[in-house]
């Protein structure tokens, strides 16, 4: 039987849940003696610092890191007692759209780990997918299998885009940090501090990450920011401009307009334009 990928198993397979599956801060003396798994086992860390161990090759825990093994695996890991791993884990056995249960030359698997820059998406999913799997409804059961095919995408998305894998799980944090607030007036030497490198060290790991200089990451997620909250509210581009931290609402522009390729007015205009001339998804009674 051909593999098939994430995208085709989320559009057509089916995921049966098994035990156990949670969120965990893990304890000071945790750490997880390796063992061969039976099924699929979906492990992403959510905040803390660890090393993990897959068949011998070794790879650095932090926020946002995500494990998807097929049965069989042997996974060891271990983290810092002072920056303790807080971790989602999810137990599952996969299945095709004809029913075959799936196994790891079956199912093409991102190699691990897959790093999720967003976890402030990321997060509420796993969240839901928790919560609802310990309901008994069929509702919170439709619901938790809708977020898991999510997060399933979010990690496909992921590995395809690699923004954020690295070893230095405290440049990462730091980088999540400024999309998080993407208004503070972050410098390069406070990156820097934060992930415990030299000024230049940041510099080149930055641009290996995201593929652009530190100061050009921090005016694309201000930009970023700027354009969700175009898309969101109705606040004015001059109040948008002093909420992400520019005191000149022209070099706001300018900044923009190098990112985008369109001013601000210009890119609401055209966003607005689209919302008018979309066809309207209200449906509507039969005509008698």
């Amino acid at each position: 039987m051909a593999s098939i990928t994430l995208s085709e198993l989320v559009a057509t397979g089916r995921l049966e849940i098994s035990s156990p599956t949670g969120i965990i801060r893990c304890e000071p003396v945790w750490e997880f003696k390796p063992y061969r798994l039976a099924d699929f086992l979906l492990w992403c860390v959510l905040d803390g610092v660890g090393t993990a161990w897959i068949k011998g090759r070794e790879m650095p825990l932090g926020p946002g890191t995500c494990l998807l093994l097929e049965p069989g695996s042997a996974l060891t890991a271990v983290h810092d007692p002072k920056r303790r791993l807080r971790v989602f884990y999810l137990h599952a056995n996969l299945y095709d759209a004809r029913g075959r249960k799936l196994d790891g030359d079956t199912l093409a698997l991102p190699a691990p780990p897959v790093v999720v820059s967003d976890l402030t998406i990321f997060e509420p999913l796993v969240r839901q997918v928790v919560e609802a799997n310990a309901a008994t409804d069929p509702a919170a059961h439709l619901r938790r299998d809708l977020a898991l095919r999510l997060v399933i995408l979010q990690i496909q998305s992921a590995a395809q885009v690699p923004l954020m894998r690295t070893d230095g799980t405290k440049l990462a944090a730091a980088l999540l940090a400024v999309k998080e607030n993407p208004g503070q007036p972050w410098t390069v030497p406070e990156l820097a501090a934060q992930a415990g490198l030299s000024v230049s060290q940041t510099a080149r790991r930055v641009r290996e990450l995201t593929g652009h200089s530190p100061r050009a990451f921090i005016i694309r997620a201000r930009i970023d920011r700027a354009r969700r909250l175009m898309e969101e509210s109705q606040l004015s581009l001059k109040q948008i401009a002093e909420t992400l931290g520019y005191t000149d609402i022209y070099f706001f522009h300018r900044q923009f307009k190098a990112v985008v390729g369109l001013t601000p007015a210009r890119w609401r205009e055209r966003g607005e334009a689209e919302v008018r001339t979309s066809p309207s998804t209200v449906s509507r009674p039969p005509s008698r």
